[in-house]
């Protein structure tokens, strides 16, 4: 009961305090950045309502530049975000590269707050309250929308490397090859629960149905296949990070027109068919994520498979009498000596 005292109050301190600093935090950051539009707004049409708060607004306005760079670091792809920059001299490169998407939010934002303002919207007087709603909400959702165009770009046309146009032919390959890789992939899914059925089964009987070879075998072969299947969900994983790379240029070539289909009557390249291009494009995509989905599936099920293999083992050991004993501690020293082996081996 203790605990769950403790559970309940820590919700309650959360919903009370932590509540109004994310407010806080926001509203914060929407002044910031609507700060360059209401700034000279009020000193143009309302000089006494701006003298009345002037310091509060020059400081919003001073900080508008970085609040902007801040949401737009933020909104970048979780992958980009973990490139920590070594040097300095990177670490400005970043910055700098940032600096143009935090200009195009201050002027999405800024427009728009203007737009709300010459509308009317003046957050003053007696319906002060639903002005402000509708200058700041709608300001906000101006910048939300831009956040979130600077995140779809920043993931299908990653900074930092020239993005190669790609043919519709080589698109088409690698989508049938992603098929046959997803094919491969479940039928590895396949095998593992197949074995995992095998293993429980044995373990839920109340004594071990197979004789003591072929408790041996079962071991052996789901411990091969959890290891070969490891292996393969690497590769596999490989195979759907290079695909990614490809689902980049075949939307970025469709983007760009640019020239990359060659006219075997003339010789000469020309610009691909859009919308060809890009269903390709989305049908790899699809089917570069049903392969991670796949793995990700495998790799859970190789984890059970792992913990229901060493259960069989301790079972053969318990319930196989001196056999099962001499069998488990010949299993354990090839396995030990095996890691020593592997230590030993240089990095």
């Amino acid at each position: 009961m203790a605990r769950r005292n403790s559970g309940c109050g820590f919700w309650l301190f959360a919903w009370t305090f932590g509540l109004p600093l994310v407010a806080g935090a926001i509203a914060a950051a929407l002044l910031a950045l609507t700060a360059p539009a209401v700034v000279p707004f009020l000193i143009a049409s309302d000089p006494a309502q701006f003298a009345e708060h002037g310091t509060a607004w020059w400081g919003f306005l001073a900080a508008a530049p970085f609040v902007a760079l801040l949401l737009v670091a933020r909104a970048r792809p979780k992958s980009l975000r973990r490139r920590r920059s070594s040097t300095p001299r990177r670490q400005w490169a970043t910055i700098r590269g940032l600096l143009p998407r935090a200009g195009i939010l201050l002027l999405v934002v800024n427009v728009t707050a203007l737009v709300l303002l010459l509308n009317g919207n003046v957050a003053h007087g007696p319906h002060a309250a639903r002005q402000t709603a509708i200058l700041f909400g709608g300001s906000g959702a101006a910048g939300l929308a831009a956040l979130i165009t600077f995140r779809v770009l920043a993931r299908w046309f990653p900074s930092g490397a020239r993005v190669k146009p790609v043919t519709l032919a080589a698109v088409q390959e690698a989508t049938a090859e992603a098929e046959k890789t997803l094919q491969k992939v479940r039928a590895n899914n396949q095998r593992v629960s197949r074995l995992a059925a095998a293993v429980e089964q044995q373990l839920q009987a109340t004594r071990l149905t197979l004789d003591f070879a072929g408790l041996c075998e079962l071991h052996y072969e789901s411990r091969g296949c959890a290891d070969n299947a490891y292996q393969y969900y690497d590769m596999s994983r490989d195979v759907a990070r290079g695909l990614s790379g490809i689902v980049v240029r075949a939307r970025a070539t469709a983007t760009m027109r640019v020239r990359s289909e060659i006219n075997p009557a003339t010789g000469r390249r020309e610009r691909p068919n859009r919308a060809a291009m890009t269903a390709a494009a989305t049908s790899l995509a699809q089917t570069r994520s049903k392969i991670g989905d796949e793995v990700s599936k495998g790799r859970t099920m190789v984890k059970s498979l792992n913990a229901r293999t060493a259960d069989l083992k301790f079972s053969i050991r318990d319930k196989c009498g001196t056999r099962g004993q001499r069998w488990f501690d010949e299993l354990e020293a090839r396995t030990e000596a095996r890691r020593q082996a592997e230590g030993r081996l240089p990095a």
